[in-house]
């Protein structure tokens, strides 16, 4: 390769590391646990354990006992994605009396996701 085309080179590359990225809305793909912990504490516990200080306990109503958040977290298999998923897929009116869509924002589901998995192995 000669200098001149090397040179070429070089001053293309600089000028593509130098030019201000694009600015795209950033969506955060994690969650903040704490902030999970707070939102499912004010509207989970109506039917599952959440923490063990929560204000009170769960109601149930039916045979089945809606599991407690460390039971969900400690299941195999169970992973933020899949979690996730399944709180953005409730029907909104539930069949067999299981649970309900919680009518949650993105950012909410993932911070809720982020708590449960912060639960496990306690």
């Amino acid at each position: 390769m000669n200098a001149r085309k090397f040179s070429a080179i070089v001053i293309i590359s600089a000028s593509l590391t130098s030019v201000a990225p694009v600015a795209y809305p950033q969506t955060s793909l994690a969650g903040s646990a704490a902030a999970g912990r707070t939102l499912a504490l004010q509207a989970c516990t109506g039917c599952h354990v959440v923490a063990a200080d929560q204000p009170f306990k769960p109601i149930y109503k039916g045979l089945v006992r809606p599991p407690d958040f460390s039971e969900i977290a400690q299941r195999p298999g169970v992973t933020a994605a899949s979690l996730q998923h399944h709180l953005e897929t409730l029907p909104t009116i539930p069949a067999n009396s299981h649970m309900a869509n919680p009518a949650l924002t993105s950012q909410q589901v993932r911070d809720i996701v982020a708590f449960i998995v912060s639960l496990r192995g306690k």
